[in-house]
């Protein structure tokens, strides 16, 4: 793997959050103070992970905070424009872009940034309790948070076969039936990661994902049970468990070319529960992709 510093970008926006509980503006602060206690461990470009017994070695790859994208509260097209440019910048100077949302309307900016960026087509593995693939409604619009990859098919090189879906579950609206059966997009659902092998998932997914040039991923928060993280926009139970997360997403890291996290929302969040999970996660994600130490 080339030597990528990850840039971490917060981008401070519940604008979308027209149905889930308004908040996710306030979670980039508190996972960037979550990601503190174990950003403290660094010590001389080195950190220990326990679990792997393994030393890191950061050499010239470092976690940078590139601050947050410019909102406008006044208009989304502004605050989505300023985001795309933000994270298009990113990528063009070969940083690793790690968003903090942010309701998960947020993700679109990022695809679409990723999509323009390249030239091949584009794959996305979305870790969800929903789908997100509404079109518009009276209430919601075109770019809430239940719309992100709806819009990311509009773009050109995104195509249905090439987005996975993992850890989807509950009930939805009748229309998907016909919808999933005629686009193709691929899903794991939770009770099918549950019963399925961590190898197996990962397998299938990058298998959706072979013929692509970049990968999107997306983390919304609530893909995990609501026992595990309760500051969400919205509780779904069933859900996959940390340990279960962390080892599916181990396995896709060097996969990927920009991440978000989305849906944390610090005032539903006691403790610091989900915060912490999330600061957990970006953490794992920039050790994960430092290539091994020789």
């Amino acid at each position: 793997m080339k030597k990528q510093h990850v840039g971490i970008v917060g981008f401070p926006w519940d604008g979308g959050a027209s149905l889930g509980r308004p908040g996710a503006r306030y979670a980039p602060k508190a996972i960037r103070e979550a990601a503190g206690w174990l950003r403290n461990r660094i010590d001389g470009g080195k950190v220990y992970n326990v679990e792997k017994r393994k030393l890191i070695h950061f050499h010239e790859q470092e976690i940078i905070d590139y601050g947050d994208i410019e909102i406008a509260a006044y208009s989304t097209e502004t605050t989505f424009q300023s985001a795309e440019a933000k994270i298009r910048e990113l990528l063009d100077d070969n940083v690793f872009p790690f968003i903090l949302g942010g309701d998960h309307s947020i993700s679109y900016p990022g695809i679409k940034a990723l999509h323009d960026s390249s030239t091949g087509n584009i794959g996305i593995i979305q870790f969800d309790a929903h789908l997100d693939l509404v079109d518009d409604s009276p209430v919601q619009g075109r770019f809430s948070q239940s719309s992100q990859m709806r819009r990311a098919l509009e773009l050109p090189r995104v195509k249905p076969h090439h987005i996975v879906q993992i850890g989807v579950r509950s009930y939805n609206y009748p229309w998907y039936d016909e919808y999933l059966r005629e686009t193709g997009i691929v899903q794991i659902t939770a009770r099918e990661v549950h019963r399925m092998s961590t190898a197996e998932v990962i397998e299938r997914t990058l298998r959706a994902c072979q013929d692509v040039e970049k990968i999107y991923l997306t983390f919304d928060i609530d893909v995990l049970d609501p026992a595990f993280a309760p500051g969400s926009g919205a509780n779904e139970p069933g859900g996959l468990t940390p340990v279960q997360c962390f080892d599916l997403l181990d396995g896709l890291y060097r996969h990927i070319d920009a991440m978000d996290i989305a849906e944390v929302n610090p005032l539903y969040d006691p403790q610091e529960i989900t915060a912490s999970m999330a600061a957990r996660i970006l953490f794992d994600c920039a050790t994960e992709r430092v290539p091994d130490h020789t």
